[in-house]
């Protein structure tokens, strides 16, 4: 245990961030599962719309995911009628949201927005601000050089 002046180890900062990650993930996949949607095919509707023409590898590396879990997703919602795909340069394949995956993707958005609001419930503005800061930053630095 921690005092308030004493600063957290690497491995304390860790283990809670994947407390922290695994509670979300179970919030959320409980919630989107009301829509019949996965937290991964929610990261993945969320990464087509947000970079809409993107090649599977470019969404993969956005959402955190392998070439070929991304794949999958992408084969589901596709199935679904939830995305379409086209042929890019070379072996690229190009990915855009359908009418339908775009209403579902808004309506995921607003479940997640729930969700992390009941999560953050009592963190002041100023202090989310500076999570969503030190997040990115772990996230940039833990970047392939």
């Amino acid at each position: 245990m921690l005092a308030d002046q004493d600063v957290p180890s690497g491995v304390d900062i860790a283990m809670q961030l994947r407390r922290a990650q695994l509670r979300k993930q179970m919030a959320c996949e409980t919630a989107l599962a009301e829509v019949g949607v996965t937290l991964p095919q929610w990261g993945m509707l969320y990464a087509v719309a947000a970079e809409p023409d993107s090649s599977t590898h470019a969404l993969a590396l956005f959402i955190g995911q392998s070439d070929q879990s991304a794949g999958a997703v992408v084969a589901r919602l596709e199935q679904r009628g939830l995305l379409e795909r086209r042929p890019g340069v070379g072996k690229a394949i190009l990915h855009r949201l359908t009418a339908e995956g775009e209403e579902l993707v808004r309506r995921c958005d607003t479940i997640v927005e729930q969700v992390m609001t009941q999560l953050l419930d009592g963190l002041p503005d100023r202090s989310r601000r500076a999570l969503r800061i030190s997040l990115q930053s772990i996230a940039e630095a833990a970047l392939p050089t």
